[in-house]
């Protein structure tokens, strides 16, 4: 078998079974879904279908580093009874050399689904959720208060629909006492600047020695206003929600320059950038760790082992997510340092395997 025909030959069969375990469990769990919520889908039948497209889409992106794991189990499972490994050893090929279709195809569906992540698809739930409570009122953000800089921002309203701030109190601060208030009944989001309209600005007077004299208001007509802060973030900032990888870089920013607590989108962005990396170390483990003749291990044994190891530490790093969504586990460390332990195990396994080829 020649080396290229060798390599596709693999990832085929690896690529075929994942296709086929990702639509059916997708579809599954999706009509399980929509069998539960059928009863509050009072929209048409386009919006139906809509509901179950923006589910499945959500569902994808949930499922598929565990589909990574589920594939290879069964793409192992086949090729260990149908000895297809041993005629594959019987060529020379090692087993560094027979994990490299695997990880390789493996790491195009990690990148395939992180580019998806920066797209609409990333909104999925979020879409889903929308239609399911279409029957009821889109409600407003009313009295937001939050720091700007060195400044806090009252908000009567925030429409993120029509994009627009409502009377609107900005206390410009130094040294604890506010220097300048900055009033305004309301403001616009064009071209990604908040446009405020008739500005009143009342700065404080002092003396050489520090002391309040009195205040001098002044008006214009407009003014740029909360530079960084889009509607959307804003939105799902106060409510919660998903982000977009995209939008995750520009809401970490906003937050970490304004010093406010950012745990809810790093956990968002770990769980969507970072977490599927155990898959990929997971696939490494598991492919050294299993035996590559049937003679040695029974094949209901074998597919407990691989299934169960790979739901158990999908499901505890689900948890820890979760966890560090509110704020219960940090995500720098809660979310990282378990990828980085199952990677540094994956290299370790990997080196091993290197020796034995140089001995």
């Amino acid at each position: 078998m020649l080396p290229k025909r060798y390599f596709f030959y693999i990832s085929g069969h690896y690529l075929k079974k994942f296709l086929i375990l990702i639509f059916s469990l997708s579809i599954a769990v999706v009509f399980i879904d929509y069998l539960q919520h059928s009863q509050k889908l009072h929209v048409g039948l386009n919006r139906k279908i809509l509901y179950i497209f923006y589910t499945w889409e959500y569902t994808l992106a949930l499922v598929y580093p565990l589909v990574i794991l589920m594939a290879l189990a069964w793409t192992q499972i086949s090729f260990i009874y149908n000895n297809v490994f041993v005629s594959l050893f019987s060529f020379g090929y090692g087993s560094r050399r027979l994990l490299l279709p695997f990880l390789t195809s493996a790491m195009g569906i990690y990148l395939l689904f992180i580019s998806l992540q920066t797209t609409s698809f990333a909104y999925g739930k979020d879409r889903a959720m929308d239609i399911l409570n279409a029957d009821k009122p889109k409600e407003k953000l009313i009295d937001l208060f939050f720091k700007y800089d060195n400044s806090f921002v009252y908000a009567k309203e925030l429409d993120p629909l029509r994009k627009t701030l409502k009377k609107v109190t900005i206390f410009e601060m130094k040294n604890r006492q506010v220097l300048k208030i900055i009033q305004f009944p309301k403001a616009y989001y064009i071209n990604g600047v908040w446009i405020a309209h008739k500005v009143q600005i009342r700065r404080k007077i002092f003396n050489k020695k520090g002391h309040f004299i009195s205040y001098r208001d002044r008006y214009i007509n407009s003014l740029k206003v909360l530079q960084g802060y889009q509607p959307k973030i804003f939105r799902k900032i106060y409510e919660g929600g998903t982000f977009s990888l995209r939008d995750s870089f520009e809401a970490l920013n906003l937050l970490e320059r304004q010093g406010l607590s950012s745990n809810r989108v790093k956990a968002n962005f770990y769980h969507k950038l970072v977490t599927p990396i155990f898959a990929l170390a997971l696939l490494v483990i598991l492919f050294y760790k299993s035996p590559s003749y049937h003679r040695f291990v029974r094949k209901e044994k074998l597919l407990v082992i691989l299934l169960g190891s790979s739901i158990f530490t999908w499901a505890l790093l689900f948890s820890i997510y979760r966890l560090g969504i509110n704020g219960v586990v940090p995500p720098d460390w809660g979310q990282i340092i378990p990828i980085l332990i199952l990677a540094i195990y994956a290299f370790i396994l990997d080196i091993k395997e290197l020796r034995k080829i140089s001995i």
